[in-house]
């Protein structure tokens, strides 16, 4: 018979050492779109058995603009493609994570305790592009003498740079003095090249920038608007039609033609005052005739 030897290492074990961790990740969504309830309805749609959305509101003020707010919990296998693709429904204003490390069976640090993720945490907060405040602020002013046709041309340049007119306005005065107003939006990766195609419109004066840079958040900033605020204006005439040597004789005419008038005028006044008394004096002196030829002939 033969025996064989086991040797039997134990080691105490710490007990407050934790058995395993939970990995709780928590996730914060910020996007702009151009149609918020749309974005809302396709995000809704991704609930499944590994996606579940635990509230989903949507916002209207009084002024009518519309806003949503959703909260989901996705499978952690799932949460890199869920989240990627709800940032593909509008442009990421914000994306921020938080991940949390949580003992289970006790405290402190565990070489050999296991590791579980839990369900993602999804919160997201959906706007209208229009609501999205710019990054950078630009305004300049551009001299050209033809400002309805340059005014119009902007919009197409924005167009080609991705970017669009969010308002214009324009005015003539009676000198021929044209200014308009045109504010532009542009992502801020196209907005270089935006303002070297200015130069082709006339001459650009005045240029102002202000940047406003967000600190402690993960932003898209190559999509991240920068608005433009442009004046297109032209000199108008040298001399103006009020001014001119053809307003001057008209004013000379004008004012000569009216002291005429008013002469009149006077003349007709001192007639109206004196007639009466022109009348008596003539009356009077007609029979104070007639009364002397009737003496005589007695």
């Amino acid at each position: 018979m033969q025996f064989a030897t086991v040797t039997i290492s134990l080691v105490e074990k710490d007990m407050e050492e934790p058995a395993a961790f939970l990995i709780k990740e928590r996730a914060q969504l910020s996007l702009y779109a151009p149609d918020v309830e749309k974005v809302y309805n396709d995000i809704k749609a991704l609930a499944s058995t590994r996606v579940q959305i635990t509230n989903a509101q949507l916002n209207r003020d009084y002024s009518g603009r519309i806003s949503a707010t959703l909260s989901m919990l996705i499978a952690p296998e799932e949460s890199d493609a869920v989240i990627g693709r709800t940032k593909d429904f509008g442009r990421v204003e914000n994306f921020q994570t938080q991940t949390e490390r949580i003992a289970q069976g006790g405290s402190g640090m565990s070489e050999n305790a296991k590791t579980k993720r839990d369900k993602v945490q999804l919160n997201i907060t959906i706007s209208r592009e229009e609501q999205e405040q710019p990054l950078q602020q630009t305004s300049l002013r551009i001299r050209t003498s033809s400002v309805d046709e340059k005014a119009k041309e902007l919009r197409a340049l924005a167009e080609k740079q991705g970017g669009r007119v969010r308002s214009s306005t324009f005015n003539r005065d009676p000198d021929g003095r044209e200014l308009a107003n045109v504010w532009l939006r542009v992502p801020m990766k196209n907005y270089v090249s935006l303002m070297q195609s200015l130069n082709s419109l006339g001459k650009v004066e005045n240029v102002s920038v202000q940047r406003q840079d967000r600190t402690g958040t993960q932003i898209d900033e190559a999509n991240a608007p920068a608005d433009i605020s442009i004046q297109v204006y032209s000199q108008g005439n040298i001399v103006s039609q009020e001014s001119g040597p053809f307003a001057t004789l008209r004013r000379t005419l004008a004012q000569s033609a009216g002291a005429i008038m008013w002469s009149l005028r006077m003349i007709g006044v001192a007639i109206a005052f004196l007639a009466p008394w022109v009348i008596a004096i003539v009356l009077i002196v007609w029979a104070a005739k007639r009364v002397i030829r009737s003496r005589r002939k007695r």
